[in-house]
């Protein structure tokens, strides 16, 4: 094991570490107080303005990986980065609300009237609000399949590895499905 590898090591362990403890710690301070501080959920508050930044850290490392994969000519999975980068990009967009609070710009009458909240974004619009149930309901089925249940099933199915890796598809490592099984475990608290 070289120098590199056990820094990459302990990189991904605080990473690992500080996820895990940002998905459990509203848990136990909700246990041991029966609520959440209103600084932490409000909006524009650390939770919104932590996802935003991860969502664009996400993004920034997508690029990256697409522009190495430019090099190694693997269009397959440039198309995977590219639409990583795209989705981490506009999930980070909508979660500030385009800049909205940190620009100070005015929104449209026509746009705040559509809102539930008064706000630039798709995600409090009449339009996906009205389904909103649905959709979120999809939305965490599907990402609970990917992040938690594809990792596993890799590593118990031969047969779905191999076709993973025959499309492509960017797959979670373990560490991460333990840190979004532990983000499930905590929501359903």
């Amino acid at each position: 094991m070289n120098v590199s590898s056990i820094n990459r090591e302990r990189i991904g362990l605080l990473v690992i570490g500080l996820s895990s403890l940002t998905a459990v710690l509203p848990t136990i301070y909700f246990l041991l107080y029966e609520r959440l501080p209103g600084s932490w959920l409000r909006e524009g508050g650390i939770y919104e303005t932590f996802g935003a930044v991860a969502c664009l850290a996400a993004g920034l490392l997508s690029l990256y990986s697409l522009k190495k994969s430019l090099k190694l000519k693997q269009p397959l999975w440039c198309i995977w980065m590219l639409f990583f980068a795209v989705v981490c990009f506009l999930i980070a967009g909508e979660e500030i609300n385009w800049g909205q609070r940190f620009f100070s710009y005015h929104v449209p009458d026509s746009i705040t009237a559509t809102n539930f909240q008064g706000e630039f974004n798709l995600h409090n619009s009449m339009l996906i609000q009205s389904r909103n149930n649905s959709i979120s309901s999809i939305l965490s089925k599907f990402l609970m399949l990917y992040f938690i249940l594809l990792p596993m099933f890799i590593v118990g199915f031969p047969t779905i590895q191999r076709l993973i890796q025959r499309m492509m598809i960017p797959v979670p490592s373990m560490k991460i499905a333990i840190v979004a099984l532990l983000v499930k475990v905590a929501d359903l608290v």
